[in-house]
């Protein structure tokens, strides 16, 4: 055989071989999108609990200054701890299930969500203010 004839087949060997392998290393692809995911459903949760911590230590902050009555003060943080507890559970499904069920795809979706959540807060928060001709009565 000629150099160039074993150069041929090495060539085809390879490319045989890359053909064959090919479908091997996709489940390890895959596998490593599945853990990136894992960890990016971690770290929304985490953040968002932080956040969650974050809002309440600055209520009680308020209300230890007098920025906020006892009513507000309670309902607020009813709020927030229930929001902290039912992401604590989400926290302890991830672990247990390995995902919330959420794709990459879903990231829009969650911040979405959150979103929402917040504007619904905020749409609360000023509907339980009272009015300027009630605060003038006050």
């Amino acid at each position: 055989m000629s150099i160039a004839g074993l150069l041929i087949a090495l060539v085809l060997s390879l490319a045989a071989l890359a053909i064959v392998a090919r479908p091997l290393l996709r489940p390890a692809r895959r596998e490593r999108a599945a853990a990136e995911n894992l960890r990016l459903q971690r770290d929304r949760l985490a953040a968002y609990y932080e956040r969650v911590l974050t809002n309440i230590r600055d209520l009680d902050e308020d209300m230890a200054t007098g920025k906020i009555n006892q009513g507000d003060y309670k309902a607020e943080r009813e709020a927030w701890v229930g929001r902290g507890i039912r992401l604590l559970r989400a926290q302890d499904q991830l672990e247990r299930e390995g995902s919330l069920g959420v794709g990459g795809d879903d990231a829009a979706r969650i911040d979405q969500a959150i979103e929402e959540a917040v504007a619904a807060y905020r749409a609360e928060s000023l509907s339980a203010q009272p009015k300027p001709a009630e605060r003038d009565r006050s």
